[in-house]
């Protein structure tokens, strides 16, 4: 029974090539957390993160994310690719050949509980997780996060060793709203009043800023910290970037508000029927993209269209937490 699991397990995710870029991440949280587990993150590796998942690699790594392509130039000592992947079969065959280099798949997936039955799992990091190794491919299956990650080589086994939950999962959980420290300040924009850090930059604007850094994947995590309020008058003309190795982005707490979109001009937001209930707002998470920025489409009171708020997920999520919960009308 294991062997079967395994298997499944692995096939699904070492064939991620041959899934829909159009797959989206799901948030699927609904129970209170206590945190995510910082120390699972070896000094100098950067938290990757994927929907309810998260591990950490060196930041000399490349990442591929859904839909990216094309997939190279890769780093020699290591690829992890996030979900199924919209390229030929080369960028994975090309990548697998380093005998040197480490290959991390990590994918959402979920196996009917029967599946499970007879079977021992183990608990690492707060999770209980399933052993899929098969045929020289390290491998976990994560029921609570609905993830599959597997890896070969050299580092397979302590990348894996850091699977956890994301920030995302803090940030969304339910439980007690946290407490906002003295130190912080409110901000009040487009009918929105939230609170964030006194030290973060407040920067107003009428250029709709991109989603996270210009020259890389956006919407996967901000390039700053600070507080950016848009109305989104203008539209901003992204420079031509120079083709570099996709590297993991350093996840940052920062706060972005646009008054004026309909959507993010870069970026296909999905957000499912589920929403939070803030006071009297609406706050419905977008299920994709679903790495280290949280993008909220709020529903205000007064207002023709919806405010959209994104907030980095950095840390362990408490930071993002207390902003979205101090989130009211203003």
């Amino acid at each position: 029974m294991v062997r079967k699991l395994a298997a499944v397990v692995i096939v699904a995710a070492t064939f991620v090539v041959a899934g829909s870029a159009h797959s989206r991440a799901s948030v699927t949280t609904t129970k209170p957390v206590s945190g995510v587990d910082l120390s699972a993150v070896p000094r100098g590796w950067v938290p990757v993160a994927f929907g309810d998942a998260q591990v950490s690699v060196p930041a000399s790594f490349s990442v591929i994310y859904p839909g990216q392509y094309p997939c190279d130039p890769f780093s020699n000592v290591g690829t992890i690719f996030l979900g199924p992947i919209a390229a030929p079969d080369a960028c994975v065959t090309s990548v697998s050949g380093g005998a040197q280099a480490t290959v991390v798949y990590l994918r959402q997936q979920r196996f009917p509980s029967e599946s499970l039955s007879g079977l021992q799992p183990i608990i690492l990091n707060g999770l209980r997780l399933y052993d899929a190794s098969v045929d020289g491919i390290f491998g976990y299956y994560a029921p609570s996060l609905g993830v599959v990650a597997a890896a070969s080589g050299p580092l397979a086994r302590p990348v894996l060793d850091s699977l956890g939950p994301s920030p995302r999962v803090l940030a969304l959980g339910s439980g007690p709203a946290p407490k906002v420290p003295a130190s912080w300040h409110p901000v009040t924009f487009a009918g929105l009043r939230f609170s964030a850090p006194a030290s973060w930059r407040v920067e107003r604007t009428q250029t709709t800023p991109v989603l996270g850094n210009i020259c890389a994947t956006p919407g996967v995590a901000f390039w700053e910290t600070a507080v950016v309020l848009s109305t989104d008058a203008h539209r901003f003309l992204v420079p031509a970037c120079p083709l570099e190795r996709p590297f993991p982005q350093l996840p940052l707490n920062s706060v972005q508000v646009d008054s004026g979109l309909r959507t993010e001009p870069l970026l296909t937001l999905s957000f499912p029927g589920r929403c939070l209930d803030l006071r009297d707002l609406t706050a419905c998470p977008a299920t994709s993209p679903a790495y280290s920025i949280l993008v909220l489409r709020v529903t205000v009171p007064g207002r023709s269209k919806p405010v959209y708020m994104s907030i980095g997920l950095a840390g362990n999520g408490m930071v993002a937490r207390t902003i979205l919960y101090s989130l009211r009308a203003a």
